[in-house]
C-alpha cells in the first residue's frame, strides 16, 4: 500500500511538473531553480546522489522550508528524478 501511495504521489507530481513548467523550461532552468532554492539552507546535492524514490521522500519534507510553490516542487522533483542514480540512461533532459 505504501509503495502504491508513493507511486501515485510521484505520478501526480510529475504531471504537475509537465503542466506547471513554462514553455522552454529546460533542464538548465530546472537545475538553476533547484540550486537557488535548495542551497539557501544547505549544499545542493547531486541528483545522482540518491535514487528517484529517495528524492520523492526528501523533497516533500524540504519544500515547506524552501517555500516552494506546488509548481516549483513538481519541477524540481521531476528534474531530480530524471537525473537520479537509478534514472534510465538517456532520460535526463526529456
Amino acid at each position: 500500500m505504501r509503495t502504491l501511495l508513493l507511486a501515485a504521489t510521484v505520478l501526480g507530481l510529475s504531471a504537475l511538473a509537465c503542466a506547471g513548467a513554462p514553455a522552454g523550461a529546460g533542464p538548465g532552468q530546472a537545475d538553476r531553480l533547484y540550486r537557488s532554492k535548495c542551497s539557501a539552507c544547505h549544499r545542493a546535492y547531486a541528483p545522482a546522489s540518491r535514487d528517484a524514490a529517495a528524492w520523492a521522500q526528501v523533497l516533500p519534507r524540504m519544500a515547506p522550508r524552501a517555500r516552494l510553490s506546488d509548481a516549483e516542487r513538481a519541477r524540481i522533483l521531476a528534474y531530480l528524478q530524471e537525473n537520479a542514480r537509478d534514472a534510465p540512461a538517456g532520460a535526463a533532459g526529456r
